[in-house]
């Protein structure tokens, strides 16, 4: 090979594992923060939909609900559900990132070191 195409091949293979490295990097922060957020400070549900008093007003309350503790209550267990979905959601994410990632990784920095064993 002449020096350009190894070079270039070079950089190709640091630039792709600086890339996986930062993906796994992304998603093992991902994950840690997700399991954290399970099991050592688990929440019931969030801080974002805890006020469900607005959309339980006289009129929809009327429409769908005997009484405004029953809107209350679907509005907590949709809120319950939605944090059910989100922290599925994160954990598909971070495991995903870390699986895909961490090969590609292995197998570029195989390919440096054993580049770098042949050159030297």
């Amino acid at each position: 090979m002449s020096d350009l195409s190894k070079t270039l091949r070079t950089i190709y293979m640091y630039l792709v594992a600086l890339v996986s490295v930062i993906v796994f990097i992304i998603g093992a922060v991902n994950l840690i923060n997700t399991s954290l957020e399970t099991w050592v400070f688990p929440t019931d549900g969030g801080s974002y939909y805890e006020d469900f008093s607005w959309q339980c007003d006289e009129e929809e309350t009327v429409s769908r609900w005997e009484t405004t503790e029953e809107c209350l209550e679907y509005y907590e267990a949709q809120n319950a559900k939605r944090a059910v979905s989100n922290r599925n959601r994160d954990f598909a994410f971070g495991v995903s990132m870390t699986v895909v990632s961490l090969p590609i990784w292995l197998l570029h920095m195989w390919f440096i070191a054993k580049d770098r064993k042949k050159n030297a």
